[in-house]
């Protein structure tokens, strides 16, 4: 890890935060070479450093990992017109260790921050009469919350990633740190966070706070995907429950059709996100999402950043490609269209909402000018349903498959406002093997491009005796144009599908190993 530049945690600031507004808290961003012992004395210095948190998730190259490790790497995408080198190489199958792409500095400098909240916010008790036990237990499950959230992202990607749980101050600390096993990391996230889920913020009255700002329902959400991914379907059915069956009284509740575009993904906070990352128009923009997904044009606006390309990435053909989408579900129309060449997807999920009106075939002329710059979601009720569902298809037995056809017809039925009650049919899916593929299916059209979807590839994968059936099924297509066998002899290897270690990370920490199936020659005898 890069000493210097993750775990030197030497910016520290006092923040007048009676004076700001609730959205600007979000834009914290504290000074570097404060002395640490002047800090750690009010609530506000805690405040201050909860709110780097998560602006450093805001940081464009948070953002790039998150989808590019979540998304691109799917069938969800293929390349766009513009696509930059080292993303290029990633969808041609060419990633090695010396992919920017592979660097994980943004999140152990969020995990940092969170270490030091954990650490050092106690203190503050010491110097602040005001500053009440409950108050620090609050922040402190805040901060576990969000290091809990960026470990099991590095988890999911990488696999095998150093666990770090005291921040680094200076220079005299050992950073020569191994790796962990996954499994043992999320024991200890699920541990840790089930040991301040009570302690955590039920909600707030402020919308940008009770959806930007992780609460108690968005631990129970993490802890359920956590439970999941560990294919642990009761203690996860456990935990989502835990905000389905509070759901009316936590303010939850599925955005109806006609609103659910733009609702969730274009105005934001909306009645069904539980956790979104807020960013904010002309202070904070989520320049990423329109430099991965957007295409310029008369409808749709520029949020990019200058001398960045935009339309990144392109849509995979689906309409003409497979059958996942019927022809009256909202979510494709809503989520890309094609260029009249039909070679590629502009991707405009997030980017600009579709006129309801639009009938027949979708253009860009569909597609209305944001205002503004789009959060990123997290976790959403959809997301909680189809987890469930998930959890209750591995189960198996009756009464579970007709549970889990329920939740996922509560989605499918709002994506298609246009058929009947019933055109979803019971009978269509009742066996275990029907159910799992649909509820599969729904989880791709519901969450697509939300970076989710390669890692749910990756938890199939993992719960299958072969990657091979789950490749040549769904990762398979999007490489038609590269040789079928060198692809395919990429994909099924199961240490291909995790990213490789940084090359500059292996030279700054000798402890890390690499993942075997990017160890080069030059790397035998030392970190293989």
């Amino acid at each position: 890890m890069k000493i210097k530049q993750i775990y030197k945690l030497g910016i520290f600031a006092i923040v007048a935060l009676a004076a700001t507004g609730c959205n600007s808290w979000f834009d914290v961003r504290p000074q570097s070479e404060t002395v640490q012992e002047e800090f750690w004395k009010d609530e506000n210095d805690v405040k201050s450093v909860v709110g780097a948190c998560y602006r450093q998730m805001n940081e464009p190259a948070f953002m790039e990992r998150l989808i590019v490790w979540g998304e691109v790497r799917s069938d969800n995408v293929l390349k766009g017109m513009s696509p930059s080198t080292d993303l290029s190489y990633i969808l041609n199958l060419a990633l090695n260790a010396s992919n920017s792409f592979t660097s994980w500095n943004d999140f152990y400098k969020a995990i940092n921050y969170c270490n030091s909240v954990i650490a050092y916010a106690p203190d503050v008790r010491n110097y602040d009469p005001n500053f009440t036990e409950g108050q620090l237990k609050a922040y402190i499950a805040e901060a576990k919350g969000i290091r809990a959230l960026c470990y099991f992202t590095l988890v999911r990607a990488f696999r095998d990633v150093p666990l770090i749980t005291m921040p680094t101050v200076g220079d005299g600390q050992s950073f020569n740190v191994a790796q962990s096993s996954p499994d043992d990391v999320i024991k200890f996230l699920i541990e840790d966070l089930q040991g301040v889920e009570a302690n955590a913020v039920v909600g707030y009255d402020e919308p940008a706070y009770n959806k930007g700002r992780i609460t108690q329902k968005a631990i129970r959400a993490l802890i359920a995907d956590m439970y999941l991914w560990q294919n642990d379907y009761q203690n996860c059915i456990k935990y989502c429950d835990k905000i389905l069956d509070n759901a009316t009284t936590l303010g939850l509740g599925l955005e109806p059709s006609a609103v659910y575009n733009k609702n969730v993904f274009i105005t934001g906070n909306s009645k069904e996100s539980i956790f979104e990352l807020q960013f904010q128009s002309g202070n904070i923009n989520n320049y990423v999402v329109y430099e991965m997904y957007e295409k310029t044009g008369t409808n749709v606006v520029s949020g990019a950043r200058s001398g960045y390309n935009t339309y990144q990435l392109s849509a995979y053909d689906f309409k003409n490609k497979t059958t996942l989408f019927g022809s009256t579900d909202l979510r494709m129309k809503n989520a890309y269209f094609p260029l009249s060449n039909g070679a590629f997807f502009p991707i405009m999920k997030y980017i600009s909402a579709r006129t309801e009106s639009a009938t027949g075939s979708v253009t860009e002329n569909d597609y209305t000018i944001t205002v503004g710059t789009p959060h990123w979601i997290f976790y959403r009720l959809a997301d909680i349903y189809l987890m469930k569902a998930e959890a209750l298809t591995e189960l198996d037995g009756s009464a579970n498959l007709t549970a889990a056809f329920n939740l996922v017809k509560a989605t499918y039925d709002r994506a298609n406002p246009d058929l009947a009650d019933g055109s979803l049919s019971f009978a269509d899916y009742n066996s275990q093997a029907l159910m799992r593929e649909l509820v599969f299916d729904e989880r791709q059209r519901e969450l697509m491009f939300e970076g989710k979807r390669y890692f749910d590839l990756l938890r199939r994968i993992r719960r299958e005796p072969s990657p091979a059936a789950v490749v040549n099924t769904y990762l398979m297509r999007k490489y038609s144009a590269l040789d079928q066998a060198t692809a395919r002899s990429r994909l099924t290897d199961i240490n291909a599908l995790y990213m490789p270690i940084n090359a500059n990370e292996l030279k700054l920490n000798t402890a890390l190993v690499q993942n075997p199936f990017y160890v080069v020659s030059s790397d035998i005898g030392k970190n293989n």
